[in-house]
């Protein structure tokens, strides 16, 4: 009798398909709202380009070229003055991947850091004992919270890991102290060279060291350096001396909140909803199951909340925080229930290769598909109204992206987004221009384009037009670009 051959078994093999099915079965529905949220980045990751992103590509390009920069050479407003770029790391990497891939890839690594950090906070949630189910039910408001932050290409961009990182170190050493924990410090070092949210990174850490050590009630060395030394890690850069009157600036010195509208006070609108949803949830969950959490926890909660409700560009670290803190309350008093493992793993098996798909169609579009808001045909109308010599009066959302695209311009630009290199009159006469107050012409003295936001300053746009003192060379839905005739 002719014995039938048996196949072969992959037994390496087969383990890790078991766990990746296992995987899937419990956690199909947290899978399934993260790649959600990766695909809908993904989708409209042509508005990830905004002022923070161009002007970290000239930074970088100046920083490469011509070495840290400690003079203004770019603006006519602030030339001259001492420039901070405490963020020239992450500028010189975003640059180094446009030179390397272009804004394609530039974009699609900030999409993968941005989900990334979401991701990582999904995942230490699970770790610290949240369900699945639980941790998911948490990510649907948190990401609705994170997306309007976390989606602009910007040097934060690669911050959002390290914040996590940070976290998983800190109830890390809750669950098992170790000498582990002084990595936090590493990571601040390396942040402060990242973006000027270290500042809260150290706040964290330092909070944590004084949590422990009142609830030790004793001197501890440890928590002492975790209290400290944070603080003399924000000042690990080639800025070191000059960091404390920056940080003063852009976080006392200067009110940016009537100008920039990620600094202005959050309110109560329906993209803001999920923050006083996540907060007045948070602390009905504290209440009902407080020794589920951590000391240290709760004060990160409210830490980030207090921030979050301060200004709209904090919420992102508040939705980091909740997701990770939140899920395992939610367990405490939500009744447990049966998984659909064989759907969940049908779930996310779709969602990952859906998201797969979205990336790979993302990167195989043309280069015109990432500039939709900044058509090449508008900057090349400005660089030729304005010649070789003429000035440009351009708002600050589109000053930087025509210096990128015609270097030419560099020192011709009226003003860009740093905000914090304008003294407090000159702040003023921007408000002034955009509300037509007083002498709000004055300001166009002495340059020969301007480059107006379609609808912030229509009515800008529409007085110097009938006035006779500006005709239209360029606009479209977004910008107008102006010729000043006098």
């Amino acid at each position: 009798m002719q014995q039938q051959a048996v196949p072969e078994v992959d037994v390496a093999e087969s383990p890790r398909r078991a766990r990746l099915t296992r995987f899937l079965e419990v956690n199909g529905t947290l899978v399934l709202v993260l790649s959600a949220f990766a695909i809908v980045l993904l989708t409209r990751l042509w508005q990830g380009l905004a002022a923070d992103g161009w002007m970290a590509l000239i930074s970088g390009r100046q920083v490469v070229g011509q070495g840290l920069p400690t003079r203004d050479t770019i603006t006519v407003w602030a030339e001259g003055r001492s420039w901070v770029d405490q963020q020239w790391l992450s500028q010189v990497m975003l640059y180094g991947l446009d030179r390397l891939g272009g804004l394609r890839l530039a974009l699609l690594a900030h999409a993968a850091l941005a989900t990334g950090g979401l991701v990582a906070a999904a995942v230490l949630a699970r770790r610290v004992g949240a369900s699945a189910r639980s941790v998911t039910w948490i990510a649907i408001p948190v990401l609705v919270l994170y997306y309007p932050g976390a989606a602009v290409m910007r040097p934060q961009s690669f911050t959002y890991l390290l914040f996590v990182g940070l976290l998983a170190l800190l109830l890390g050493e809750k669950r098992h102290p170790s000498r582990l924990v002084y990595a936090a410090l590493g990571i601040l070092v390396l942040w402060a060279n990242l973006h000027g949210s270290v500042v809260l990174g150290a706040a964290l850490v330092s909070l944590f060291g004084l949590v422990e050590l009142i609830r030790a009630r004793a001197t501890s060395g440890k928590h002492l350096v975790l209290l400290a030394v944070p603080w003399l890690c924000v000042l690990a850069s080639p800025y070191a001396f000059d960091l404390p009157s920056y940080y003063e600036k852009i976080f006392v010195g200067r009110d940016f909140s009537n100008y920039v509208t990620e600094w202005a006070p959050t309110t109560l609108t329906l993209a803001t909803a999920p923050l006083y949803l996540l907060v007045a949830v948070g602390a009905w969950l504290a209440g009902r199951a407080r020794s589920k959490i951590s000391a240290f926890e709760l004060v990160a909660l409210a830490f980030t909340a207090v921030l979050a409700f301060h200004a709209v560009r904090n919420t992102v670290w508040f939705g980091l925080v909740a997701l990770v803190a939140l899920p395992k309350l939610l367990d405490a008093v939500r009744p447990e229930t049966p998984d659909p493992l064989r759907l969940n793993r049908m779930l996310a098996t779709v969602a990952l290769a859906g998201a797969f798909v979205t990336a790979l169609g993302v990167a195989l579009e043309n280069r015109g598909w990432f500039l939709v808001d900044y058509p090449p045909a508008a900057a090349d109308s400005v660089a030729r109204s304005a010649g070789p010599e003429g000035r440009v009066f351009a708002n600050e959302a589109f000053a930087d992206w025509l210096v990128w695209t015609h270097p030419s311009l560099e020192g011709r630009i009226a003003f860009d987004s740093r905000f914090e290199l304008l003294t407090a009159d000159q702040l003023r006469s921007i408000a002034a221009f955009r509300n037509r107050v007083g002498n709000w012409r004055s300001s166009l003295r002495g340059y020969d384009v301007a480059v107006l936001d379609a609808q912030d300053e229509k009515q800008v746009k529409t007085a110097l037009v009938k006035s006779g003192a500006a005709r239209v060379v360029w606009a479209d839905d977004r910008m107008v670009v102006l010729r000043l005739t006098t």
